[in-house]
């Protein structure tokens, strides 16, 4: 990203927003789990890389078998991510053909040049690698269809937010093959089923914009192969 937009990110994501990213929110870790289930699907082994890797949690949480390397623009958050032996030794930029996995988990729609990094990330992944979309907000569900908005968006924090089929259709442009789409609603740690569906019908008659809640689609979790 330009150093002008990384310098106002770097304010954006103080210490306060890393307060529950240190494997200690249980409905977190119970999400890792099921996206550990997803990726040990297609691979459990070889050299991955994390976009916006936070502490280091969720590769923590994978257990991986080889390498693993984060990119964070918050330092003290990469402090605790290395202390945790997640290199920072390359990126997206500088190796090709480098990584077997790439994840962008709950990122994408932070970035503010975000088709650079996935040409980035076609470049730098091995023939066969995949790319994982996790916890990534989709604006072809009925949530944002409706309002315009999904519960985990912050306007100030978001540039692009995709949905599932354009994810898919610029992601084939770039030269992968799409595998696999999901959307967890159903099985999310989050979710409080007959609550998420009796706000959902008062947000809908009432129109109050305030009420937030878990529901069908508003997540997707995606992988891509090279």
């Amino acid at each position: 990203m330009s150093e002008d937009t990384k310098v106002d990110l770097k304010g954006i994501y103080d210490d306060d927003y890393f307060i529950n990213r240190m494997s200690n929110d249980p409905k977190r870790m119970s999400s890792f789990q099921l996206e550990k289930i997803f990726i040990y699907n297609y691979i459990s082994s070889g050299r991955l890389i994390d976009f916006g890797c936070s502490t280091g949690e969720f590769i923590q949480s994978l257990k991986w078998n080889g390498e693993t390397y984060g990119i964070e623009i918050s330092d003290s958050a990469a402090k605790i991510a290395k202390s945790n032996s997640i290199k920072f030794d390359h990126d997206l930029s500088d190796v090709v053909d480098y990584y077997d996995v790439i994840i962008f988990r709950g990122t994408i729609q932070h970035l503010d040049d975000p088709f650079k990094y996935l040409k980035l990330a076609y470049r730098s992944l091995k023939p066969g690698g995949y790319v994982f979309f996790l916890a990534t907000p989709n604006t072809e569900s009925i949530y944002y269809r409706l309002w315009r908005t999904l519960p985990m968006l912050d306007p100030v924090m978001n540039f692009w937010i995709p949905g599932s089929q354009e994810l898919n259709n610029i992601m084939k442009n770039f030269g992968f093959t799409h595998i696999e789409s999901r959307f967890p609603y159903l099985h999310s740690p989050y979710k409080f089923f007959f609550m998420d569906h009796f706000l959902f019908l008062i947000k809908l008659f009432s129109r109050r914009k305030s009420i937030k809640f878990p529901f069908w689609g508003s997540v997707m979790e995606i992988c891509f192969k090279k």
